[in-house]
C-alpha cells in the first residue's frame, strides 16, 4: 500500500474531546448573550434527522420542565411538548405533524 492508498483516519480522542468543549462553548456564549440557535444559524441549511428534531424537542422539555431525558416526562408532558413543538413547525412549514397513532405504528419495535 502506498502513502497515497492509506485510509483516513477516523478522529482522535482529543479532536472528540475538543468538539464537543467547543459545542458546549459555542451553546453557553450563545445563551449567555440571548442567542437562540435559530436566529444564531437561520441561513445554515441543516437536513432534519430524528435525532435534530429530537434534540429540539428536549430542548423544550428542558426548558418547559426542566428535565434532561424524555425518559423522565410524564404521559402529559409528552404530549404538551410535541404539541409545543409541532405547533411552531406548522406554524413555519405549513405543514401538520400528528402525533403517531396506533394504526401508523407498525414496526415500532424499530424505535425501543
Amino acid at each position: 500500500m502506498t502513502h497515497n492508498d492509506k485510509k483516513p483516519r477516523k478522529r482522535t480522542l482529543l479532536q472528540n474531546a475538543s468538539l464537543h468543549k467547543g459545542c458546549t462553548n459555542i451553546a453557553d456564549l450563545l445563551v449567555e448573550h440571548g442567542i437562540s440557535l435559530n436566529v444564531a444559524i437561520k441561513n445554515l441549511d441543516v437536513r432534519p434527522t430524528m435525532e435534530s428534531i429530537k434534540d429540539a424537542y428536549r430542548s423544550i422539555a428542558e426548558a418547559k420542565y426542566g428535565v434532561d431525558s424524555t425518559a423522565k416526562l410524564t404521559t402529559g408532558q409528552i404530549s404538551q411538548v410535541w404539541q409545543d413543538l409541532t405547533k411552531t413547525l406548522s406554524e413555519n412549514t405549513g405543514i401538520d405533524f400528528p402525533f403517531p397513532s396506533d394504526d401508523v405504528l407498525q414496526g415500532i419495535e424499530d424505535y425501543y
